[in-house]
């Protein structure tokens, strides 16, 4: 299966978090709980990079819609697809029992393809939990222009006195999209397309970065 390494490198990332936070939980036997005023709130601005697998998201940034079939058939296959991503994240707090542990539920707005002139939003809200290590994971469905699909997140945020530079990676799998699509009529080259087109949208990778002066 054409996304099987993606899956088997975020399952990886996921065991490495839940191992940190088991070690956070009891690495401190005979001490006192930390309070979660030691969980770091990571609102702010984010900053990423998207890598978008073949389907009909890598199709339409790669403007394959605005080609005739020859100019298709000579541009071969997609070249490797990126694009950028700029926004915000919002969270709140819930199981707020003064833990080393919280809950938490993130909504994350993007706007992508900046750098192609596109204007393409998506939102994500995440329900998942952050340790005082700095380690957390969620997961929730995410709504963009290729219809709704789930997204999985894992990061790690890096302090620096009272700066936060949350680092997190995010995944979307590949999903079916609706059977017609833009390219209808406008591209045919042979019954692989025919068949694809607009019907896989294509896994989504993201890497992105943020800040905040709050401390903790």
């Amino acid at each position: 299966m054409k996304n099987i390494k993606f899956l088997v490198a975020f399952n990886i990332m996921l065991l490495f978090c839940s191992a940190s936070f088991a070690q956070t939980l009891t690495g401190n036997t005979g001490s006192t709980a930390s309070s979660n005023g030691d969980v770091a709130t990571l609102s702010g601005p984010r900053f990423g990079i998207t890598v978008v697998g073949d389907g009909s998201t890598s199709q339409f940034l790669n403007r394959v819609h605005e080609m005739d079939s020859l100019q298709y058939g000579e541009f071969g296959g997609l070249p490797f697809t990126w694009t950028t991503q700029y926004g915000w994240q919002f969270e709140t707090r819930f199981a707020d029992s003064g833990g080393p542990v919280v809950g938490l539920v993130e909504w994350v707005v993007l706007v992508a393809g900046m750098e192609k002139g596109l204007l393409l939003p998506s939102l994500s809200s995440l329900v998942g939990v952050r340790g005082e290590s700095g380690f957390e994971f969620a997961t929730g469905p995410n709504l963009s222009p290729t219809g709704l699909s789930f997204v999985f997140a894992a990061g790690f945020n890096y302090t620096k006195g009272d700066l936060n530079m949350p680092i997190n990676i995010a995944f979307v799998p590949d999903k079916m999209g609706p059977r017609e699509s833009g390219l209808d009529g406008i591209v045919s080259v042979d019954d692989y397309f025919d068949v694809v087109r607009m019907r896989e949208t294509g896994y989504r990778l993201t890497i992105s970065v943020g800040f905040n002066l709050a401390g903790k």
